[in-house]
């Protein structure tokens, strides 16, 4: 998804095993509010899960990079929000480049399942193992992404995306832009010391910590996306 709006932009990464519908309400609110926005989709996901077998860290990273110096091209200011490991990227991507502001939805610095510690050993025997789940969506696009991707666990890219975690940790002392952490209460992907850890180590003279009571993991589409939308514009128009 590409908006065009006014001259401030903002780039919007998704999660892993997500794809841009993650944000589909988010970002045309957002674009509503005057803003260009881009939602792109990281290499591997939204397709099958071969592709994203065939994609590393580096991979997700380029493309995020990419898309953000895309959109630099038409917007005179470009901000940064990320959900889950789009969050950890976006914190990545924060210490370089150091945009304006930052928005990190249930950004994924630490995690409540240590086994991804292990995923690179796991993944020398298995690439993916399916999950004893039964869960069905009435969206046609979730019920997708839960074939092809929820219905598994994928240890190699676990072990990608530990690698970073593994970076963002390190980033987040470099970050200065200001700096809206937004995490849920009932994340059971994510747990809340992780929203507390970016918020107490990164150098933002103005940042602000948000935590929604009723939401899960995707905090950009659950049943307080309209608040948490209405948030993260205030946050940008601020």
């Amino acid at each position: 998804m590409f908006l065009i709006g006014g001259e401030s932009g903002v780039l919007f990464i998704h999660g892993f095993t997500g794809s841009p519908h993650d944000f589909e309400y988010m970002a045309r609110k957002v674009h509503e509010a005057g803003f260009t926005v881009s939602v792109p989709r990281l290499p591997g996901h939204g397709t099958c899960g071969e592709d994203f077998l065939k994609t590393t860290a580096n991979d997700w990273l380029r493309r995020s990079f990419d898309a953000y110096y895309d959109l630099k091209t038409v917007c005179e200011d470009v901000h940064i929000v990320g959900l889950s490991m789009g969050g950890v990227i976006a914190l990545i991507m924060a210490s370089i480049l150091k945009p304006k502001k930052l928005v990190t939805l249930a950004a994924a610095t630490h995690l409540r399942d240590d086994r991804i510690k292990i995923a690179w050993l796991v993944s020398l025997f298995k690439k993916k193992i399916p999950k004893d789940s039964s869960q069905v969506y009435n969206d046609p696009d979730y019920e997708f992404l839960n074939k092809e991707y929820w219905s598994f666990n994928w240890p190699k890219q676990a072990s990608e995306l530990y690698k970073l975690i593994k970076t963002a940790r390190k980033s987040v002392g470099q970050i200065v832009s200001n700096t809206l952490v937004i995490a849920a209460r009932n994340d059971n992907l994510v747990p809340l010391k992780a929203a507390q850890f970016i918020y107490d180590n990164v150098r933002s003279e103005k940042k602000k910590l948000l935590i929604f009571e009723q939401s899960g993991h995707v905090l950009s589409n659950d049943v307080e996306k309209e608040a948490v939308t209405e948030a993260v514009i205030d946050w940008l128009k601020g």
